[in-house]
């Protein structure tokens, strides 16, 4: 499979330098299924090795929008990535559009922002809309006619806005809200870096032809696990309006 490669993250190990090709080819993005799902102790909720955030399923989607702030990183940060987007299809499939930002830290004191968009199997792809640190952008995904999708980006910081439309057969059955991190060659998960806290808002989806929030959606969260389903990020309860979110990083 062909693999967009967006950055290079460098590692500084105790005996060598390696280097990770930090791309979007998200062949097992979705670990929470039938005979791969991760249970914490005392939890019915669902897990995932790479997703925190929120999915609903149980109807047709064909439309699913949010806005958050790009995560800002220290110097001193560690290498690793995150990828924030909304997607649809994905839970119960392997079809999945999808659209957000990606952060690289290089763990030289640099970081790279981009937004892109990605539909399955195919990799992620950038798009010519800058973003910066602590920029708030909202994207959304909405299918205009069948199998047409108007992928829209605005930068709510600088103002400025980007929009195409991208050809593809979407199974629509189920809309997702997420932090992941990312995946590199070969599908394994890299490293994931300090966003700290992330805050979705005006989360929403398009269901059954009807506009609702993710409460109204019947939204479920997903808690990111690591190695004997420690975890790595959690999703808050819902916000009053049924819109909004925190997925914050475990100490």
């Amino acid at each position: 499979m062909l693999r967009l490669l967006m950055a290079l993250v460098v590692i500084v190990g105790l005996a060598a330098i390696v280097q990770v090709e930090v791309g979007f080819d998200q062949v097992e993005r979705w670990l929470t299924t039938a005979g791969s799902t991760v249970r914490l102790p005392g939890s019915a909720a669902p897990q995932s090795r790479n997703w925190a955030g929120y999915t609903t399923t149980g109807g047709t989607f064909t439309e699913v929008g949010a806005t958050w702030s790009v995560p800002q990183f220290a110097p001193d940060s560690p290498s690793g990535a995150d990828a924030i987007w909304v997607g649809i299809g994905g839970v119960h499939g392997s079809d999945l559009i999808q659209a957000g930002t990606q952060e690289t830290v290089t763990g030289r004191g640099t970081t790279n922002y981009q937004a892109w968009v990605e539909t399955l199997p195919d990799v992620s792809h950038p798009v010519p809309l800058p973003i910066s640190a602590g920029d708030s952008v909202t994207i959304s995904l909405q299918e205009q006619a069948s199998g047409d999708w108007l992928v829209s980006f605005a930068n709510n910081t600088s103002g400025k806005t980007y929009q195409l439309t991208v050809a593809y057969a979407s199974s629509h059955s189920s809309a997702e809200w997420v932090v992941e991190a990312p995946s590199g060659q070969r599908g394994r998960i890299l490293p994931l870096d300090n966003f700290g806290s992330v805050s979705f808002t005006q989360a929403m989806t398009v269901k059954n032809g009807q506009r609702l929030t993710i409460t109204q959606a019947d939204g479920r969260p997903v808690t990111m696990v690591g190695q004997r389903a420690r975890p790595l990020a959690r999703p808050s309860s819902l916000d009053e309006d049924g819109a909004g979110f925190n997925v914050r990083q475990s100490p």
